[in-house]
């Protein structure tokens, strides 16, 4: 009988912008501006780049991601997607954006992954924060090399 595993892991990067302007950093379309190769496929609503229940596609190394936006307060800068890759896990993703005394945002982003498969779950045993921490530095270094090129 499949057991599915999981993990959760955090990080967090300051930026220097305002919030609001961090925050629409994470939006499918405006991660098309820093994440290099992101092109997601907009699919229902039709005409609409960022709203609570929209769905769209990513092109993953290991096939398609399907994604559902299922929470978007950008009042409190904040917004959580589920990202499905059928054969191999679920991943919710949250995104929640603060100011800072400064004047620039403190970003926190969460992936809580669950296994799929025997294949998802031998990817969620490789996962390490170490690797998290390493891949929200990528993070921070592309969009503040965006912010730098505004």
């Amino acid at each position: 009988m499949f057991t599915a595993r999981s993990i959760e892991l955090t990080g967090a990067f300051a930026l220097t912008c305002p919030t609001d302007e961090a925050f629409v950093c994470f939006s499918p379309v405006g991660e098309t501006r820093w994440v290099p190769g992101w092109r997601p496929e907009l699919i229902h609503p039709p005409g609409v780049e960022w709203a609570r229940g929209q769905i769209f596609r990513t092109r993953e190394e290991r096939g398609d991601a399907v994604w559902v936006i299922t929470a978007l307060d950008p009042r409190e800068h904040l917004v959580e997607y589920h990202r499905i890759e059928s054969t191999r896990y679920v991943a919710k993703v949250t995104v929640r954006c603060a100011p800072l005394a400064d004047g620039r945002a403190n970003v926190t982003v969460t992936y809580a992954f669950v296994g799929l498969s025997d294949a998802g779950n031998t990817d969620i045993d490789a996962m390490t924060q170490a690797d998290y921490d390493a891949k929200m530095l990528r993070w921070q270094g592309w969009i503040e090399e965006y912010l730098r090129s505004l």
